[in-house]
């Protein structure tokens, strides 16, 4: 990898659904889906976090009505050794270790642990903390927020200063990823200024949801958070059940940006990994590059 950039897939718990929500034709069958979270180790700026997964907060925050039916509609499992602390201690990394957080979005899977990185530098986009701060409480919990999971000082963004807001996407990814073939219409932006790891705007999931892209020795990893549940969305041109649209921030965005990822895909699955968030499938193949313990 240049530069000395390293990677780390981690699964920090997971939550059932019926299968047929994401694909069509599988049924009712309960299906576990694992919280994905990528830890990346970057030589001048260290530990970098993308997501935070699960956390014993999350059922904290969903003992009560009618926050409660959050966790009945997608019930999750976490173990004590599959939290995001427990799992970093067993590659000897301590919370305080962790300078960088990039919340993909503000949906429980994906935030729930970030209450363990107070030293951290967090990066999220302003519509994702708008609607966390300012939709009313039906609303919230309707689409997957829990007010519960952040801090008092990160819900007045104006009071906490570790919590940078990106709302600036200058680059189209098809001159990131070398491409001639035109505009891509997906917007990045470049994080750290060197090349190496660029924000990329995905929106229609949830409110101001972000993906990742990491520049590898030998193409790039695409994190691409809840953009798509499945890399059959994009392989296959399979679309999720329309009863998972209900949570889609904006649905027309939403199928926006699935088409731009799969023309993405099909131009550049030979040097781009693309990584959806839950894909039990991606991260199983993964495996075999030791990216996952």
């Amino acid at each position: 990898m240049p530069s000395g950039i390293s990677i780390r897939l981690l699964e920090v718990g997971h939550c059932v659904h019926p299968g047929f929500m994401v694909k069509p034709g599988l049924g009712w069958a309960p299906k576990a889906f694992p919280a994905g979270v990528a830890l990346i180790n970057h030589p001048q700026q260290g530990y970098i976090l993308f997501d935070t997964g699960y956390h014993q907060r999350f059922m904290q925050c969903t003992r009560h009505f009618p926050e409660r039916v959050y966790a009945l509609v997608t019930p999750c499992s976490l173990s004590e050794t599959e939290t995001l602390v427990s799992q970093l201690a067993q590659l000897a990394i301590k919370p305080e270790d962790i300078n960088h957080v990039v919340l993909s979005h503000f949906h429980a899977d994906h935030i729930a642990g970030v209450c363990e990185f107070n030293e951290a530098k967090v990066y999220c986009h302003p519509d994702a903390h708008h609607f966390m701060t300012q939709a009313n409480r039906f609303n919230r919990i309707r689409k997957g927020y829990l007010q519960g999971l952040l801090t008092p000082q990160q819900l007045s963004y104006a009071e906490d200063l570790s919590l940078t807001m990106i709302n600036h996407f200058p680059l189209d990814l098809a001159n990131v990823l070398g491409l001639t073939t035109g505009s891509l219409g997906l917007q990045a932006y470049d994080l750290f200024g060197d090349n190496a790891l660029y924000l990329v705007f995905l929106p229609g999931h949830a409110a101001g949801q972000m993906g990742l892209l990491v520049r590898l020795a030998e193409g790039f990893l695409f994190l691409l958070a809840d953009a798509c549940w499945l890399i059959d969305n994009l392989r296959d041109g399979v679309n999720q059940h329309w009863l998972a649209n209900i949570v889609c921030d904006n649905r027309q965005a939403y199928q926006d940006t699935l088409n731009k990822l799969r023309t993405c895909y099909e131009q550049t699955k030979d040097k781009v990994i693309f990584l959806p968030s839950h894909c039990q499938e991606t991260l199983n193949q993964l495996k075999q590059r030791g990216w996952i313990s």
